[in-house]
């Protein structure tokens, strides 16, 4: 007797509507929310590596959002305060 196969679990996060979230996305959530994101907080979400981290908000500076660096005893917090287009 074979029982069926649970479906896998995906990590990815989703929206209400069932949509998977791209770590594009995720990750300009994660920047935008009022307390802002840690270095430390994007490596255990993604599971990236520190310098893959700091890049991913580079490329968020270069899409042309403005984003600022919180020193704080956590260490540094990022978080977007304005996106491009709006002011």
């Amino acid at each position: 007797m074979t029982t069926p196969n649970a479906a896998p679990q995906s990590s990815a996060r989703t929206t209400k509507f069932g949509k998977k979230l791209t770590r594009h996305k995720q990750l300009h959530r994660m920047l935008t929310r009022k307390s802002g994101v840690t270095i430390a907080q994007l490596q255990k979400t993604f599971g990236w590596q520190a310098h893959t981290a700091r890049a991913a908000i580079s490329a968020q500076r270069k899409a042309g959002c403005v984003v600022d660096r919180l020193e704080t005893d956590k260490g540094s917090v990022y978080r977007i305060v304005e996106e491009q287009g709006t002011q």
